[in-house]
């Protein structure tokens, strides 16, 4: 093979982005700073030593705005139905958003149900055939967001300890997460009191509230991209969480159904779909 041949194929290798189901991964950028492994919070003896379950975060910084310039600050929450996944697994998305000038967290936390096996308590098996007639998940799904949650907010407390260091604009704090990451958003932002720095908006993929009654945080804009074709969270969950949101006069929040696409649409989202979660955040900032 002459070696220009054997130089363009070595290239194609290098620039090749791997994306499974559920995972991406991306080769440095140098607009983009990534900071790994940072402890948001104390590790605990739950964990047992597994770092999906430890309480780290990724941080991705972009380096094209000025030194002076206040980052707004995107928190992103892994899916995996509380028994799986890691804050790797969206690393292009993460990537992306911080190019647009966002300073973007990536946390793992404690995965409730990967530590505890608890028959019928997967969001497939509570989520998948809509809306639960009694209001109520299984009571460990149900704790799996809550200890879930309390690492989120731990991770909040860390970007509010560390705004000085990393020139994050605490006015500016956006909570996102996909599937089971987006149930632990929702549940953190509009379910629970608020929060140290408050939560400005939430960017839900494909998550849900085990029902809408427990909301108390109403105003808080939310925008929700969920496929019609999802098999394992019901569509369902995102008409009745943005009509609950309109009837309490929440005017803010947007819901985008994606025709044919099914769950965990990574890839579709941030090749389709981060222009528009930024128009939403910048509309978002001037409230």
């Amino acid at each position: 093979m002459p070696k220009i041949k054997i130089y363009i194929c070595c290239m194609l290798v290098m620039s090749i982005v791997k994306i499974g189901v559920g995972q991406q991964t991306v080769e440095k950028d140098p607009i983009v700073n990534v900071l790994k492994d940072i402890r948001y919070a104390a590790k605990t003896d739950s964990s047992r030593n597994d770092i999906s379950c430890d309480r780290l975060l990724d941080l991705y910084l972009p380096t094209n705005v000025s030194e002076t310039e206040k980052l707004p600050v995107y928190m992103f929450i892994h899916g995996g139905g509380f028994s799986g996944g890691d804050k790797d697994q969206t690393a292009i998305f993460c990537n992306k958003l911080a190019l647009n000038g966002v300073a973007v967290l990536s946390i793992n936390y404690l995965l409730y149900l990967k530590l505890n096996k608890i028959k019928g308590a997967s969001c497939s098996a509570n989520m998948s055939k809509g809306l639960p007639a009694s209001g109520k998940f299984h009571s460990g799904l149900h704790h799996a967001i809550e200890v879930a949650s309390e690492d989120a907010t731990l991770a909040l407390k860390w970007i509010k300890d560390n705004a000085s260091k990393y020139n994050f604009n605490l006015k500016k704090v956006i909570v996102s997460g996909g599937s089971a990451g987006a149930m632990t958003a929702l549940y953190t932002g509009l379910c629970k009191k608020s929060k140290d720095p408050e939560i400005l908006a939430i960017v839900n993929l494909w998550g849900g509230l085990e029902n809408n009654e427990q909301i108390i945080n109403t105003k808080i804009p939310v925008l929700t991209f969920h496929g019609d074709k999802d098999a394992l969270i019901s569509v369902d969950y995102a008409y009745s969480l943005h009509k609950f949101l309109e009837n309490n006069g929440n005017k803010s929040s947007k819901l985008v159904i994606m025709e044919g696409v099914g769950h965990a649409a990574y890839t579709y989202i941030t090749n389709n779909k981060v222009d528009e979660i930024l128009s939403f955040l910048k509309k978002a900032y001037k409230k």
